[in-house]
C-alpha cells in the first residue's frame, strides 16, 4: 500500500488541528445556566450510568435497611414473648395465692368458731388408693399433735389422726375402707355408722330396714365413739333402700377428699351448741311426783 503524499498528509493534519480547535471552542461556549456545550455532552453521556450506580446504591441500601428492620422486629417479638410469659405466669401466682388467702380465711373462720382448740396444718402428700386413703400434714408432736386426734375442714369431717412424729402427721380418711365413724341423720335422728368404701361414697350400716332415712338427708358425727364431737358434718344421702332386715344407705361426702390443702387437728374437743332439732333433755326430777 502506498504512503500518502507530503501535500495529503499536510491537508489531513490541518483537518484534526481545526477540529481540535472547535472542540475546544465548545467547551468554552457556555450556556444561561451556565455549563458549557462538553460538560452538557459528558453529562448526557454518564446519565445512564450515573441512574444505574444510585439504583444499585438504593437497592443494597433498602435491603440493608430491611435486614435490619427485621433482626429489630425479631428482637422486639422474643422480648415481648417474654415478657408476656413473665405476666401470666404472675397472674397464675396471684390467682393461686388468692385462692389460698380465701381457703384459709375459711380455716380461720372455722377455728374461731367451731374448734378454738385446734392446729391448722397444710397437706403435704396424699395417698388414694382402693386399699388406702391417707394424707401426711405438716404438724406432729411437737406441735401438740397425738393419734386418734379428730381431724376436720371446711365442710365437715376428715379423719382422724393414726399416726405422729416430731413433724409430721398421718391421717386417715373417712374414705379408707378401715375407717369408721358414728353418724345419725340430722332429721330423724336415726344412728349408725360411717365406713368408707375406698371410693367417693360413703357407706352407712346397722340401720333398720324400717328407719325414717330418705334421700337428700344430712348425716352428722353422733359423738358416741369417742373421737368426733357430736355435730360435725358427714355427708349427704344420696340412696337409701331397704334391704332385708337393714336398710342400703350411701352418702356424697361434704369434704372433698381430692382437693384436701389444709385441715385442724382437733386437740380438745368441745361438745358443740345442741343441734335445734334435738330435744332437750328433761332437767332432773321432772314428770316426778311431789
Amino acid at each position: 500500500m502506498s504512503s500518502l503524499n507530503p501535500a495529503r498528509q499536510n491537508a489531513l493534519l490541518l483537518i484534526a488541528l481545526l477540529f481540535v480547535q472547535l472542540l475546544l471552542m465548545a467547551g468554552n461556549v457556555r450556556d444561561a445556566a451556565g455549563s458549557t456545550l462538553l460538560e452538557k455532552s459528558a453529562l448526557r453521556i454518564s446519565q445512564p450510568v450515573v441512574a444505574v450506580s444510585r439504583a444499585l446504591g438504593g437497592g443494597f441500601s433498602g435491603v440493608t435497611g430491611g435486614v435490619r428492620d427485621l433482626t429489630t422486629a425479631r428482637k422486639e417479638n422474643v422480648h415481648l414473648r417474654d415478657e408476656v410469659v413473665r405476666l401470666r405466669g404472675e397472674l397464675d401466682r396471684y390467682h393461686e395465692e388468692s385462692i389460698e388467702n380465701q381457703r384459709l380465711r375459711q380455716l380461720l373462720m372455722m377455728k374461731e368458731h367451731i374448734a378454738p382448740r385446734s392446729i391448722g396444718a397444710a397437706v403435704v402428700t396424699a395417698i388414694l388408693s382402693d386399699q388406702e386413703h391417707v394424707v401426711v400434714v405438716n404438724r406432729g408432736t411437737s406441735h401438740g399433735v397425738a393419734p386418734d386426734q379428730p381431724v376436720i375442714a371446711w365442710g365437715g369431717a376428715v379423719g382422724r389422726v393414726v399416726f405422729a412424729d416430731s413433724g409430721h402427721a398421718k391421717i386417715r380418711l373417712l374414705t379408707d375402707p378401715n375407717s369408721g365413724v358414728a353418724g345419725l341423720v340430722q332429721r330423724s335422728r336415726q344412728e349408725g355408722m360411717i365406713l368408707g368404701r375406698g371410693k367417693g361414697l360413703l357407706e352407712m350400716v346397722y340401720v333398720p330396714s324400717f328407719a325414717d332415712v330418705a334421700l337428700g338427708d344430712r348425716i352428722v358425727t353422733s359423738g358416741i365413739d369417742g373421737v368426733f364431737p357430736k355435730g360435725v358434718g358427714i355427708g349427704v344421702v344420696q340412696a337409701s333402700e331397704a334391704a332385708g332386715i337393714a336398710r342400703t344407705i350411701l352418702l356424697e361426702p361434704e369434704v372433698d377428699f381430692s382437693r384436701l390443702e389444709e385441715v385442724l387437728i382437733l386437740v380438745e374437743t368441745e361438745e358443740p351448741p345442741q343441734d335445734p332439732a334435738e330435744p332437750e333433755s328433761p332437767p332432773s326430777g321432772a314428770g316426778e311426783e311431789p
